[in-house]
């Protein structure tokens, strides 16, 4: 049994409009690069104009509630007019599920003090700030500046904050301490102690980072009222009335030259996600990780039939046997058969890089014979191509002369994270 204190908070950056960041009172001055440039958060450039991110309205009154079955005990919790999330607990699995929900993100900041005044005299202008809004998970985990985020759903790569690898100069100098360490996530990111970790699958592509040790912290959803000056000419303010630009009258054209339709006053876009959070001992965390991410991006496909009167093979497996639980089915299609001389394609993934669990990071062996050996999805053949299919696998050094790699049907030996292609024909 493991167990760290832990929270989940939501927060956003200010957008920079142009102008200085302000460094956190930790980092070293003597890597810090000047803080001041004319480049603004936009649709390609994040750049918040401070290291801390900031809160929500205090004056808003917070609201849970918790419901608890037989199956699932649920804990919803809003915390402004426009986030909330909800956390799941399902009986007999290893994870909590967290739902979260942003937006319309206002643009006016009332529970700031302002910052502008109109024509230089005491009458306050509205607080209309770019935001970029985060939810962090926080936990005691001391991770020494370390986390890791996902090659897209493949790998796991290291990341140390505030650092790169041997091509830049070192010492590495610093001028983005918060974007400087942001990083997309297709899949998963994960931190760790070197005994207990904390992994989030996510079910949709973000970016993240781990901005303090023992934290990850994901961007969720923006707002931001300035074009960042990189091509599209407009700022990244999505709206519910489909215009995007700002200071624009109906009919005429807006600051950015797009036509506006009053000046983009309607609502912001809501968003929508799903996180699979796990905390365990580190071999047992990445035992289940894998298989969270592919749950929440792969869920099961719901089809309805007609069973009539007299059916009774409602219950049927188009396998004959379970996959090793380091194996991904990631294609099985007879789209492409007329062009294959009526092959399918087949595709096998292995889910774990190497060293990641000292059971599941290892080569493993299918019979492809004794997988569809069902009527009507019996193999006959199979031969690999490569990983698009568009021509034969060709043999000749590297890893092809490898025992892992080789492959004699039935029998097909996987390595961890190949993905390997075959043309099959069936009967």
């Amino acid at each position: 049994q493991v167990s760290t204190s832990a929270s989940a908070t939501w927060a956003w950056y200010n957008s920079s409009v142009g102008g200085c960041t302000e460094y956190a009172a930790s980092l070293d001055p003597e890597l810090l690069l000047p803080g001041c440039s004319d480049q603004k958060s936009g649709a390609y450039i994040f750049r918040p104009n401070s290291s801390e991110p900031l809160g929500l309205d205090p004056a808003y009154e917070r609201t849970m509630s918790v419901t608890k079955v037989d199956t699932v005990a649920e804990v919803r919790l809003q915390s402004s007019e426009w986030t909330s999330h909800v956390f799941r607990l399902y009986d007999g699995q290893p994870f909590v599920e967290i739902e979260w929900t942003a937006g319309p993100i206002p643009i006016d900041t009332p529970w700031y003090d302002a910052v502008a005044f109109k024509d230089d005299d005491d009458e306050p202008l509205p607080n209309n700030w770019g935001k970029e809004v985060i939810f962090k998970l926080e936990t005691d985990l001391e991770t020494n500046g370390t986390f890791f985020t996902d090659s897209n759903a493949r790998e796991l790569l290291e990341r140390k904050r505030d650092r790169r690898g041997p091509t830049y100069p070192s010492p590495y100098m610093i001028s983005e301490p918060v974007a400087g360490n942001y990083y997309p996530v297709t899949s998963l990111a994960a931190i760790d102690d070197g005994t207990n970790e904390l992994n989030v699958a996510v079910d949709a592509a973000l970016g993240a980072s781990s901005i303090h040790d023992g934290s990850l912290e994901f961007m969720v959803h923006r707002r931001v009222l300035d074009d960042d000056a990189r091509g599209v000419q407009e700022p990244l303010n999505e709206t519910m009335c489909g215009c995007n630009d700002i200071n624009a009258a109906p009919g005429e054209m807006g600051e950015f030259g797009h036509e506006g339709d009053g000046g983009c006053l309607c609502d912001g876009l809501t968003v929508r996600g799903t996180f699979r959070v796990a905390f365990d001992t580190v071999e047992r965390a990445r035992e289940q990780r894998r298989r969270n991410a592919l749950e929440l991006n792969y869920p099961a496909t719901l089809a309805f039939l007609d069973v009539g009167q007299g059916r009774n093979d409602v219950n049927f497996s188009l396998v004959g046997e379970p996959l090793p639980p380091n194996v991904q089915l990631l294609t099985l299609t007879r789209n492409y058969a007329s062009i294959h001389k009526g092959a399918w394609l087949l595709r096998f993934a292995h889910l774990f890089q190497l060293d990641e669990h000292p059971d599941l990071a290892q080569p493993v062996t299918i019979d492809l014979s004794a997988l569809f050996n069902v009527p009507g999805l019996t193999i006959l053949n199979a031969t690999e191509t490569s990983l698009t299919a568009n021509q034969p696998k060709i043999s000749g050094g590297g890893s092809d002369d490898d025992s892992a790699s080789s492959f004699a049907f039935p029998s097909l030996t996987i390595a961890p994270m190949e993905v390997r292609t075959f043309l099959a024909h069936f009967g």
